[in-house]
């Protein structure tokens, strides 16, 4: 396996070769290579496995034959062990740092856990195999307080687990006296070194392991509540009904699966669904916890979704049975209407199911739109009638530029999909089940190479040659459509298309990126120009724009459009997403245009989550969950979205990847508005959502960095700087400044 370059060099990786490990679950002894990058293990290679662990320059390497590796342990009452896992939680009297009571005992800050929370109902004295002593000491005092549960699991040696070990020699540990003996030659708290040869450090042992707070106080995005600690709970069995009236009966069905009740009599205490207008704006809800039962309310059916979606969050993400809920009452409402996420299935098609399952997870951060990119330069993903080759021509690619920048090369390899009119349809209402507005997209009168692939006529064909295929590489793309009659006739009949399948109020046409370059050198589109009274090539999309915002209002809805239709009037009935920054929010709010903040320095999540090698394909400036948490809505905007353009995602891992726990930070920034709230109160809670991830099957990126199965090693980006990034977009607004 291949290890970290830059964690090595932080010296942060430890490989420890030929050591004997006792794993936290009780499992039989055997010995390996173990590879530690940064908090995690990365790495375990048993003798006679296939591959080994190779280094890297600044690698810390560690000849344990011999020796015992064996999870942190923590320190039980009266403790007198070396290598303890810092814990604070409910009935510890303080921080537990490292202790030792030939070293630590006395230290200030030193705690312990006291006799009555200990679960190995074992005496010093009695005897036990190293085996079993570690499974006491760690794994089940780490069950215990929930240290177990999390980004990723404690106290078992497995790839994947947080690196709190402790190193030591057995010839040293008698077991009739363990644990008051154990003497650890190295202890690794989060990865970090806390003692070594013997000694303490003085090492910060990364954050304190604290336990995340407990699952109703942990929601994402925040919700206010008031929990009354004296009154009895209400247990969440099995056989718990959720009684509601027809109307709430799609939303009822939906909380007993995520809960895993089943029917039962309605004597027992039960969850009760029920509107009650009086609460206020659409998705208000309130919900009330009694020891003989709990009531969701909303102010309409979505407000109770909205409701039934956070009583979910207050159950154990693993599994919502048996969960004691406390009484109290939690209650909600979103700052912002349009509350989304832009997926791009054009660049990398998305199959239905991964449609399907992406609304889910929006309806269980309470985000209510999601914005697909049907159409793009790399290919056409839905069916127009009249035009059968936009899905049989223009929906297939035969070779995906692989990496970005200079070095970037072209891999051959067939990518196709579309969505049949029955299959968005069908979407549609899969997402209206979970109050999710579908909102289709079709670029025009820019990004249509896959539109001409299929219909060259449709281009500026004095000056450019047939595309042969949708474009196999990634980037301005300076094709467009002719300013034709034909060109338009097309573009109304895949706006037409788009009506009659979504029920969304918006429909998007495009506008970002829209060359002039083929308009000026055409002499076709100059003879075109002077007929219809157009001076200017710049004044080319400003007509086209003018002419399917029409279309759209046509049919009743309204025009969704990117800020570069701001370079011109922008006629009535459109909506704008901003993602060039402050500036064409600022000139949209000025102008009176509706407009959804989707700034990329804070919500494109394609952009790399730090400015490390590690981060795979890193393509623009580092935008890490921190930064995404600084998302600010203005006053006056409609709300907000995260754009995920997929240029550099090809599977629904990498989408994982690249849009969560981001897309968590984002949610609630848009959910509670405002200015945003220091970061360390979402932080506090977010280990216990990433457990909401985990459970969903979600392949996120840990919080510490990409696990080495996450990387791309050797694939090219073109990063940048977050200065170069808004230097580049300063001058794409120039013309918006005033």
């Amino acid at each position: 396996m291949q290890l970290s370059a830059t964690a090595a060099n932080e010296g942060r990786v430890r490989v420890y070769r030929g050591v004997t490990v006792i794993d936290g679950t009780g499992a039989a002894r055997f010995s390996a290579d173990v590879a530690i990058e940064r908090a995690r293990i990365v790495g375990i290679r048993r003798q006679g496995d296939v591959g080994t662990i190779e280094t890297q320059p600044g690698t810390s390497e560690v000849d344990a034959a011999g020796l015992v590796l064996a999870p942190g342990f923590i320190a039980e009452s009266g403790g007198a062990l070396s290598g303890v896992t810092c814990v604070a939680g409910p009935g510890v009297a303080g921080p537990v740092n490292v202790l030792d009571a030939g070293w630590g005992a006395g230290a200030p800050g030193v705690g312990h856990i006291p006799a009555s929370r200990s679960t190995s109902g074992v005496s010093p004295p009695e005897v036990h195999t190293l085996e079993r002593a570690v499974h006491l000491l760690s794994g089940a005092t780490a069950a215990l307080l929930g240290l177990d549960l999390g980004d990723a699991p404690r106290c078992v040696i497995r790839e994947g687990a947080i690196a709190d070990l402790v190193l030591f020699d057995p010839r040293t540990v008698d077991p009739a006296d363990l644990p008051g003996t154990l003497r650890a030659v190295e202890t690794l708290v989060s990865g970090i070194p806390v003692v070594a040869d013997g000694a303490l450090t003085a090492a910060e042992p990364g954050r304190m392991l604290q336990p995340p707070p407990p699952a109703h106080r942990a929601t994402v995005p925040r919700i206010e509540h008031d929990i009354d600690p004296d009154a009895d709970p209400f247990v969440l069995h099995a056989g718990t009904p959720v009684i509601a009236d027809d109307d709430l009966a799609g939303t009822a069905d939906l909380l007993r699966g995520w809960l895993g009740t089943e029917a039962s009599a309605a004597t027992a205490p039960a969850i009760t669904l029920r509107v009650d207008a009086s609460l206020g704006g659409p998705e208000v809800f309130r919900i009330t916890v009694a020891a003989n039962g709990v009531e969701v309310a909303g102010a309409t059916a979505e407000g109770v979704f909205r409701g039934a979606t956070t009583l979910r969050q207050l159950c154990a993400p693993e599994n919502a049975i048996g969960t004691r809920l406390p009484a109290g009452t939690w209650s909600g409402a979103p700052a912002f209407g349009w509350r989304g996420v832009m997926l791009d299935v054009a660049r990398h098609f998305r199959p239905v199911d991964d449609v399907r399952r992406l609304i889910d997870l929006l309806g269980a951060h309470h985000l209510n739109v999601l914005h697909l990119h049907l159409t793009d330069d790399q290919g056409w993903r839905y069916e127009v009638p009249g035009y059968p080759r936009l899905t049989e021509v223009g929906a297939v690619r035969t070779a995906t530029q692989l990496g970005h920048g200079a070095d970037a090369t072209v891999q051959p390899g067939r990518h196709e999909g579309f969505y049949t009119a029955s299959e968005l349809r069908e979407l549609v209402a899969y997402a209206a089940e979970r109050f999710v507005t579908l909102v289709p997209e079709v670029e025009l009168p820019g990004h249509v190479q896959a539109a001409q692939a299929a219909y060259p006529e449709l281009g500026n064909t004095d000056v450019s040659d047939p595309a042969s295929g949708p474009w196999e590489r990634f980037g301005l793309n300076h094709r467009t459509l002719a300013p034709t009659q034909a060109a338009l006739d097309f573009g109304f009949a895949a706006i037409d298309a788009l009506c009659g399948i979504f029920e969304s109020e918006w429909i998007g046409i495009g506008g970002d990126e829209v060359s002039t370059q083929e308009w000026a050198a055409s002499a076709a589109a100059q003879d075109r120009m002077l007929q219809l009274g157009l001076t200017s090539v710049h004044e080319v999309q400003p007509w086209f724009t003018r002419a399917f915002v029409a279309h759209v209002r046509s049919h009743g809805r309204t025009a969704l459009a990117w800020d570069e239709v701001l370079e011109g009037e922008v006629p009535e009935g459109v909506r704008l997403l901003a993602w060039r920054g402050p500036v064409a929010m600022s000139e949209a709010l000025r102008r009176g245009i509706p407009v959804i903040a989707c700034p990329d320095l804070e919500a494109y999540l394609d952009y790399p989550q730090a400015d490390s090698v590690d981060e795979p394909i890193r393509v623009g400036p580092p935008l890490p969950i921190e930064r995404a948490y600084t998302l600010r809505v203005p006053d006056g905007a409609v709300g907000g979205q995260a754009n995920v353009w997929t240029e550099h995602l090809p599977t629904r891992d990498r989408v994982d990847f690249a849009m969560f726990p981001r897309l968590s930070a984002i949610a609630e920034r848009l959910w509670l508005g405002g200015e945003p709230a220091p970061f360390d109160d979402f932080a506090r809670r977010l280990p216990v959502h990433l457990r909401r991830l985990a459970a969903a099957g979600v392949r996120y990126r840990p919080l510490d960095g990409p696990r080495p199965d996450q990387r791309r090693p050797g694939v090219p980006g073109k990063p940048l700087t977050l200065a170069q990034r808004t230097a580049i977009v300063d001058e794409l607004v120039a013309g918006l400044r005033r």
